[in-house]
């Protein structure tokens, strides 16, 4: 991996690139304009396994579909030309209101950046501005109702580089997966951090379309971290790498690593930090030979941390009707004592079909079915015993919504979800999803969660607006129910 990644820096150096200069990153709050570019991924077989996705490459893939698919063509080249004006430009302003049947309740709302059932309200927006080639400034934030009332400034960041090599600094979230509602490793569930991260935002054609992407980031306050025979706070760190490449037209494999360090009185080092990425056995297994020389009694002194890995595999089909199927094949931990190996497994497969053939409903019309299994450690740990979370909400999938807290209880999770583009800018999406806990290897009395979500997206009188009823049971036997009206700009 390492010479690898060096070829592909020194490739980019030589600029081989007709254009370099660095790109802003769509934000992922965007769900109508990020929806299309999904149907885009297909139809134009953009090797992608991860979000946001950056301006220059959507827009370098979506001028291959102008003729053949116009209507999906101009909502795109809508969207992505607010983010290539070079001066002060609002990319996206919302508003939205809501109501609840229980607004007391806590539970917390997929990929919401933390934001709960019972939230009232909901305000934020962007803007980005890029003075020279080199540089791009983005300013935005989010604020809503919930416990501390922060505005969290999602989507601030300043970007430098150019297209094989970019240096992102701020506020910019991960989505590791090519899944559309969920992601084992890092999403949108969660609030983000600051970070500093480094990327090529246009693929090394020469080196099967290599996308390779490093960042760093230090979480919010934890204050269930064990040392030793003490429980301390402090703000771990995770390290996130990336790389994908499509070996065959139409195929994007991928591999992901998070890894939490750090907090409290935990010493952290370069050093260190390298041994436990070429070696997580040795650095993170207790059990392990590895740990032969540990000096202390407790051997979780000599631990570096929590880590977790994933491939990814999404074939593109090209024919009257494209679709796209996808998995994701996950790892909290390692197993047989064994660097090569996986263990406390989570497998996902997925099937995208972004135009319906008109013998179902037609071509107006989207498919989505995404499911998830996943064994009993995931979003648990002996060290952080808050789990891999950010402010207390889970980091990767939904499915750590669902559950007690530090609870490793093994279960299933699916999606169903089917749009219909009525016109231009207007679209219903209508998603079941359902999530049942092994209530027998849990300790826990946990139900059969589902809830049914629809969204509307579509303009009055010139103004876009838009609302979502949402509501369900929860797997602790909870029903709940939502009315929201947005407005955007």
């Amino acid at each position: 991996m390492k010479q690898l990644l060096a070829v592909a820096l020194a490739i980019g150096a030589t600029g081989s690139f007709s254009v370099l200069a660095a790109t802003p990153f769509i934000s992922l709050q965007d769900d109508y304009l990020n929806q299309r570019i999904e149907q885009l991924v297909v139809m134009a077989d953009m090797p992608v396994a991860k979000k946001p996705y950056n301006v220059k490459q959507v827009r370098n893939y979506v001028e291959s579909i102008k003729l053949k698919a116009p209507g999906l063509y101009f909502e795109i080249d809508r969207g992505l030309k607010k983010y290539e004006r070079q001066s002060w430009t609002i990319n996206r302003a919302e508003v939205s209101v809501a109501a609840a049947s229980e607004p007391d309740r806590t539970q917390i709302m997929p990929n919401a950046r933390g934001e709960s059932v019972g939230s009232s309200y909901r305000v934020s927006g962007s803007a980005s501005y890029q003075p020279m080639e080199y540089a791009v400034f983005s300013v935005g934030g989010l604020a809503y109702d919930g416990d501390s009332d922060d505005l969290l400034p999602i989507d601030s960041y300043m970007a430098l580089g150019w297209d094989s090599f970019q240096v992102d600094i701020g506020f910019r979230e991960q989505w590791l997966s090519p899944f559309s509602d969920s992601a084992m490793m890092l999403s949108t569930n969660a609030r983000p951090s600051f970070r500093v991260g480094i990327s090529n935002p246009i693929a090394f054609e020469g080196l099967w379309n290599l996308h390779y992407e490093v960042a760093f980031t230090r979480l919010e306050e934890y204050k269930n971290i064990a040392y030793g025979e003490d429980i301390e706070s402090g703000r771990p760190a995770i390290l996130t790498t990336h790389l994908s490449v499509e070996p065959v037209k139409g195929w994007t494999i991928s591999a992901n690593r998070v890894m939490q360090f750090g907090g409290g009185s935990r010493e952290v080092s370069f050093g260190s930090i390298w041994d436990a990425f070429w070696d997580p056995v040795s650095n993170d297994n207790t059990g392990s030979d590895g740990f032969d020389d540990c000096q202390s009694d407790d051997l979780t002194l000599c631990e570096f941390g929590n880590q977790l890995a994933s491939v990814t595999s999404r074939i593109n089909f090209e024919g009257d009707t494209p679709f796209s199927i996808y998995g994701e094949y996950a790892g909290e931990d390692t197993a047989s004592h064994s660097n090569f190996r996986l263990g406390n497994l989570a497998v996902s497969g997925g099937i995208f079909v972004p135009f319906l053939p008109d013998y179902l409903l037609g071509r107006d019309w989207s498919f989505t079915y995404e499911f998830t299994q996943w064994q009993d450690a995931w979003y648990v740990h002996h060290i952080y015993q808050d789990g891999l979370t950010n402010d207390g909400v889970g980091m990767g999938h939904w499915l750590a919504n669902d559950r007690e807290p530090q609870n490793g209880v093994p279960g299933t999770a699916h999606t169903v979800k089917l749009g219909w583009q009525r016109g231009a800018g207007e679209r219903y999406d209508l998603i079941f999803r359902q999530i049942q806990n092994d209530s027998n290897r849990s300790g826990s009395d946990y139900t059969t969660g589902r809830e049914l979500d629809l969204r509307y997206y579509g303009s009055w009188r010139g103004q876009q607006w838009g609302y979502r009823l949402y509501g369900g049971q929860t797997v602790f036997d909870d029903s709940f129910a939502r009315v929201e009206v947005n407005f955007k700009w």
